[in-house]
C-alpha cells in the first residue's frame, strides 16, 4: 500500500515538473558564438582523426616494406603513441559537446571550459613530442651500442633538421593557440558583461 502511494507522489511531482514553463533564454549571441566554436571543434576532430589514419597506415606499409628484425617494437611503439594520442583526445573532449543546462551562463562556462581544453592540447603536445624523441633517442642508442646493422635513426641529420622542423611547428602552433584562445576568452568576458552582469 506504502509503495503504491509513493509511487502516485512521485508521478504527480512529475507531472508538476513537466507543466512547468522551461526558460530558454540564452541570446543568440552567445549561442551563435557557441555554435562556431563548435562546428570548429568537429573539423578539428575530422582532421585529426583522418591524420591518424592516413600517418598510420604510412608508419605500417613503411615499417612492413622494408622487412625489420624490428618491425614488430617498431609497430608496438607507432601504435602505443597513436593509443597515447588518441586516448588523450577523447578525455580532453569529453564534457564540451553540449552545455549542462539551456542557460546564458551555462553556455558561457561551455565556451571557457572548450578554451582551456584547447591549451591543455598544446600542454600535451610538447610533452607527446618530448615522450617520442626520449623513447627514439634511447631506442636509437641502446640499438647502435648493441651493434645492431639497421639503427632506429639512420640518418641522424635528417633526424635533427626533422625534430627542429617540429619544434618550430609547434612552437608557431603553441603560440597560435595561445593568442587566439587569450582573444576569444576577452570576447566571451564581453558577452558576459553584456549580458550576465
Amino acid at each position: 500500500m506504502k509503495a503504491a502511494g509513493t509511487e502516485e507522489q512521485w508521478s504527480e511531482l512529475e507531472s508538476l515538473w513537466k507543466e512547468q514553463p522551461v526558460r530558454s533564454e540564452v541570446p543568440n549571441e552567445i549561442l551563435s558564438w557557441v555554435r562556431r566554436q563548435e562546428r570548429r571543434m568537429r573539423l578539428v576532430l575530422a582532421s585529426e582523426w583522418l591524420m591518424w589514419v592516413a600517418i598510420g597506415f604510412f608508419l605500417v606499409k613503411v615499417i612492413l616494406d622494408q622487412s625489420l628484425p624490428d618491425a614488430p617494437a617498431r609497430l608496438f611503439f607507432a601504435f602505443s603513441m597513436f593509443a597515447l594520442g588518441l586516448g588523450f583526445s577523447i578525455v580532453n573532449r569529453r564534457g564540451l559537446w553540449a552545455p549542462l543546462e539551456e542557460t546564458a551562463q551555462a553556455y558561457v562556462n561551455l565556451a571557457l571550459l572548450r578554451l582551456r581544453r584547447k591549451r591543455r592540447e598544446v600542454h600535451f603536445s610538447w610533452l607527446f613530442l618530448l615522450i617520442q624523441l626520449v623513447i627514439i633517442n634511447i631506442w636509437h642508442f641502446g640499438s647502435t651500442s648493441l651493434g645492431l646493422e639497421i639503427p632506429v635513426i639512420r640518418n641522424p641529420e635528417s633526424f635533427l633538421i626533422f625534430c627542429a622542423g617540429m619544434i618550430a611547428f609547434l612552437s608557431v602552433y603553441s603560440t597560435y593557440i595561445y593568442w587566439r584562445t587569450g582573444r576569444e576568452k576577452s570576447s566571451l568576458k564581453e558577452l558576459q558583461k553584456k549580458y550576465l552582469n
